[in-house]
């Protein structure tokens, strides 16, 4: 039975990949396209779960997206009460005895993983042997637990847990969350209810004690997280306690109503888990701004800076799901692209200002990026020896990739421009001429530029962009040939010019190139996967010839 309850957990996770393999660039676009309103964001929820098939998998999702200040608290736990009913509709469908069509689906998902050579039906086949496996799990635990009808210690502890049905949630509570899935554990109750080993009662509250089971690994996934996104999945497990404290006494009397149908007990406890989950659904959605509130005074807001030297939502229990395992390194990017920012606008202030204090704690950021650097890319690293797709490959090197890039830039500007600053500058107090502050101000503000929109470009993918980054690199080569050749011509007219303030002015303008460079290379794998790199390039080779 274990072999069999672990065979249903592995074919869980091959239909939550293949789906994410496929199709999980437009399931996050979904997801996120359809917060607008609570009514939007639960059918949203449940439609992503019903493909998902994981509760959990939809919640850690959702908590990213509420991390990035994309959605509000309110329709957030709006979408896990969709996702909780999601994830009954699957259960109702796996109910039915479909263990006959097992092998098939494991052999032809088998053949499209093995034999295709396209990305999309190698993660269809996965899918389907995951759904076969599924099948065929079920049907392994069904023959397993027969024999359980005839062991009096089985019966006996069963029947003691009918007389104390708090324990039984508990109980079940437990191996839910050990499993992390609801879903499982439901179907694990539903096929041992089959064998009449369970009484109707226990099988009941089992399934309540899941669904509290099942929202405990997203709530304990993002105590490390954000405010944000740890207020969702502690909403939704404050819905499901306060649900199943509600239907606890009641589950005798539910119990001798269904009973009284004449369907299976496999599928009252299926019709029970999803009347449970519907009846919650109804009772909250109309509380959600109140419980939106209650968890904001539970998880108060972060104080900002207080984590900034840190990276928070490096979650490896992610891995599960890579699509939030990929959100989860990119919003730590992202953070780090903020303060490799702050270190690019302090440098420019502590020249202008002379401002050595600013200089020198600037230089001590470049030790929080590389600190951040190294635990991103410890986590991505970790996160490619997992299963992945070809999309999440490939989307995994681009985020280490501009995570090298914001690192490279970051001594750039620690161990090159500072050190300049510092030795030149600050400590001889010269003066820049006007025309050198205006070529490097003129320099300065279009990397500014480029900083905020390769951020965009990275998170979006979005092509417009990624041409415009680029039309902008090649505008700052421009200005940059500009800046040198007005520098020489400074030089020859004057010849007091100080040598020491000469060198540095180059130096900046050099360093300057390079960070540009670094900034705008986020654009070149998203310009050439869309065919538009070489088109590019070749109009902009014909514009400096003409020029």
């Amino acid at each position: 039975m274990i072999g069999g309850v672990a065979l249903l957990l592995f074919g869980l996770r091959m239909v939550r990949i293949g789906i994410t393999d496929a199709w999980g660039s437009e399931v996050r676009s979904a997801l996120g396209a359809s917060l607008s309103n609570r009514f939007k964001a639960f059918f949203a929820g449940l439609g992503v779960t019903v493909l998902l098939q994981s509760s959990s998998a939809t919640a850690l999702l959702t908590s990213s997206f509420s991390g990035q200040g994309i959605i509000n608290t309110a329709p957030a736990l709006a979408v896990l009460l969709g996702a909780d009913v999601g994830t009954t509709l699957v259960t109702q469908i796996l109910t039915f005895d479909l263990s006959a069509i097992s092998p098939l689906m494991i052999a032809a998902g088998m053949g499209m993983f093995t034999y295709s050579d396209s990305g999309r039906t190698r993660d269809i086949g996965r899918l389907v042997l995951g759904i076969g496996m599924m099948l065929l799990s079920l049907k392994l635990i069904l023959d397993a637990s027969t024999p359980m009808r005839d062991s009096e210690i089985v019966l006996g502890i069963f029947a003691s847990l009918s007389n104390d049905l708090v324990l039984a949630v508990i109980f079940a509570a437990i191996i839910a969350w050990m499993a992390h899935s609801s879903l499982a554990t439901v179907l694990l109750i539903i096929t041992l209810a089959s064998t009449e080993v369970l009484d109707i009662t226990v099988a009941f509250a089992f399934v309540l004690g899941a669904n509290i089971g099942g929202a405990i690994p997203p709530f304990i996934a993002t105590l490390g997280a954000s405010s944000a996104a740890r207020q969702p999945p502690l909403g939704n497990l404050i819905f499901r306690v306060c649900g199943v404290l509600i239907a606890i006494p009641m589950v005798g009397m539910i119990a001798g109503w269904m009973t009284q149908f004449d369907v299976s007990s496999a599928r009252q406890i299926a019709n029970f888990h999803m009347l449970f989950n519907i009846a919650l659904a109804l009772m909250f959605l109309p509380l959600i701004n109140r419980m939106a509130a209650l968890t904001m005074r539970l998880v108060p807001e972060d104080d900002e800076e207080s984590d900034d030297s840190r990276p928070m939502h490096l979650d490896k229990s992610a891995f599960e799901t890579p699509l939030v395992a990929l959100v989860n390194a990119e919003r730590e990017v992202l953070r780090m692209g903020e303060i490799v920012e702050r270190m690019f606008r302090n440098t420019f202030i502590a020249l202008k200002k002379n401002d050595v204090e600013l200089a020198k704690s600037t230089r001590k950021m470049d030790q929080v990026t590389n600190h951040f650097y190294d635990e991103v890319k410890f986590y991505l690293t970790s996160l490619s020896r997992e299963p992945l797709g070809e999309k999440e490959s490939i989307r995994c090197n681009e985020i280490l990739s501009f995570a090298t890039n914001l690192e490279h830039i970051g001594d750039i500007i620690s161990v090159d421009m500072i050190d300049n600053i510092l030795r030149k500058k600050l400590v001889t107090r010269s003066k820049m001429s006007l025309q050198d502050r205006e070529d490097i101000n003129n320099l300065y503000q279009p990397v500014l530029l480029s900083f905020h929109l390769s951020l965009s470009v990275f998170t979006s993918g979005d092509i417009g962009m990624a041409r415009q980054l680029l039309a902008k690199k090649y505008k700052f080569i421009k200005l940059e040939k500009q800046a040198v050749v007005n520098h020489l011509t400074k030089l020859r007219e004057d010849v007091t010019y100080d040598s020491r303030l000469s060198a540095m002015q180059l130096d900046v303008i050099r360093d300057l190139k390079r960070i540009n460079s670094h900034l705008t290379a986020v654009a070149y794998p998203i310009l050439e996967a869309a065919g538009h790199l070489r088109s590019r390039l070749r109009s902009s080779d014909t514009t400096e010839t003409n020029a």
